[in-house]
């Protein structure tokens, strides 16, 4: 359910329950609005979930406040009473919801790097080529491979290496933006998918985002270079996210063999297969 669709449920549920209390006021209908206010807590946040807590409180006591047979300090108690327990309720409801957001954040990334880690980036990828056919969005898909990283480890240690990931993959999260992907497949393997309009500049902008990721790496404590295949994904292509995945991987190799610290771009065609376009470039001499 969407933020506004969700608003709307909610003032409309409360609309409802602020009629029958106000019609009924014997009913007992005040537990009625608990429900209300832990949806509003789970599906809008925590400030959102409390102003509910809060109108449903005072819509909760308005039927009660006319009667004479009241006294003020009962009046005063009931009205504490409510508000206490509508506000007990939400703020229980959004810590609830803060201890599954966090769980679910670490259950979908990567723990080292703090990327998305390789089966959500997958589903994302899935969901996006759907998205992207849909609207008739251009994606470029492209894998990055740290080349010798394996001589960090073995002459700096593990911890060295370690460092080189995190400081890739804070910089690379810097660099993409809200709506795209970056996750981490393997070792010293990551991927991203991002959107490109329009599709022509698709190599350009391959080509910017190794330079720029090169740029990353080679300011970390432990200068190491990269290799990347990148993959433009036309709106229609027919290929599903494991035969572009391999495909892309399959470019990201032919770099590496080429030399590596170079990228190679190619073009999914419809489904007839993959294009590519050998481009090596020394990443140094480009971002000079």
């Amino acid at each position: 359910m969407s933020r506004e669709s969700a608003w709307f449920a909610i003032v409309t549920t409360t609309a409802l329950l602020t009629w029958a209390n106000g019609r009924f006021a014997d009913a007992g209908l005040a537990p009625l609005y608990i429900p209300v206010i832990c949806a509003a807590c789970w599906s809008l946040g925590e400030r959102a979930g409390y102003f509910v807590a809060l109108v449903c409180a005072v819509t909760a006591i308005m039927p009660h406040l006319p009667l004479s047979d009241s006294s003020p300090l009962a009046l005063g108690v009931r009205v504490t009473v409510r508000v206490a327990t509508y506000l007990f309720a939400a703020g229980t409801i959004a810590s609830f919801r803060r201890s599954f957001d966090r769980q679910r954040h670490l259950a979908l990334r990567d723990r080292m790097t703090g990327a998305l880690n390789g089966e959500t980036f997958q589903a994302f990828l899935k969901e996006t080529l759907g998205t992207a056919r849909e609207d008739q969005g251009t994606l470029l898909l492209a894998i990055l491979d740290l080349d010798d990283f394996k001589a960090i480890n073995n002459e700096h240690g593990h911890a060295a290496g370690d460092t080189v990931l995190r400081t890739f993959a804070r910089g690379a999260r810097e660099l993409v933006r809200r709506d795209d992907a970056f996750g981490r497949i393997g070792g010293d393997e990551f991927v991203l998918l991002l959107r490109v309009r329009p599709a022509e500049a698709g190599e350009s902008f391959a080509r910017t985002l190794h330079g720029r990721v090169s740029a990353v790496l080679a300011a970390g404590e432990y200068p190491v270079t990269c290799s990347m295949g990148a993959l433009i994904i036309r709106p229609d292509n027919a290929q599903n996210a494991a035969s572009l995945m391999n495909a892309v991987d399959q470019i990201m190799y032919r770099a590496k063999r080429g030399g590596k610290n170079a990228v190679e771009i190619g073009w999914a065609e419809h489904a007839q297969g993959l294009q590519t376009r050998e481009l090596p470039f020394n990443t140094r001499e480009q971002t000079a």
